[in-house]
């Protein structure tokens, strides 16, 4: 496997690892983790990331009408310390477009993440995202104005460390937008929740 591969691998491992810690009192109930931050390096992947987010493909707004989601979206990388950014704009309201990946609409696997909850259990954007149902519609509109939809394939839950790497960051088998967010019991101890939340859907 080439190096830039397994250092992707890696970095994924961490970003999927972190994405739901810190952040939050110990009372929260769950969140999704941090705010953007300063990105380090990362090296070109070339048969995984789309290049800078130019051009008129910039995903801006994501409507899911079957769980009452219209969110504004805001393109985020990962922070100096390896975790997954999510917005800064509007943390709560927001959703963040993973920008080392394709964009939706683009063949590979665009990632967008969001907060299930705020500090002290309060809905955030992703709140509903676990009520979604398979074959159920995505609309991703760019900043040029296109409307592209999706379909969710399958819902999934996982522990950080059973999480398929591959399968939700890098399947490049088709055109894929998959959403994350975290899911289940908080645990004090680690400042995150048990579970990861993926939707999956396909780009119709």
């Amino acid at each position: 496997m080439p190096a830039v591969r397994l250092f992707y691998l890696f970095l994924v491992t961490i970003l999927l690892l972190s994405a739901c810690s810190n952040f939050v009192p110990e009372t929260a109930v769950s969140t999704t983790g941090n705010v953007n931050a300063e990105r380090p390096y990362v090296p070109e992947i070339p048969e995984i990331r789309s290049g800078n987010a130019k051009g008129n493909r910039i995903p801006i707004r994501v409507n899911i009408p079957s769980v009452g989601i219209n969110a504004f979206i805001e393109t985020v990388g990962i922070k100096a310390d390896a975790d997954l950014a999510t917005p800064t704009q509007n943390p709560w309201e927001d959703v963040g477009w993973y920008d080392m990946g394709p964009y939706p609409g683009q063949r590979g696997s665009a990632v967008i993440d969001g907060h299930l909850d705020r500090p002290g259990g309060y809905q955030a954007v992703f709140w509903r995202l676990g009520d979604m149902k398979v074959g159920d519609d995505v609309q991703v509109t760019s900043n040029g104005g296109k409307t592209l939809h999706f379909r969710v394939t399958r819902i999934e839950y996982y522990t950080p460390e059973q999480a398929p790497l591959q399968d939700i960051f890098g399947n490049v088998g088709g055109t894929y937008l998959n959403f994350i967010t975290c899911a289940g019991d908080w645990i004090p101890s680690q400042h995150q929740t048990n579970l990861r939340l993926v939707v999956y859907t396909t780009f119709v």
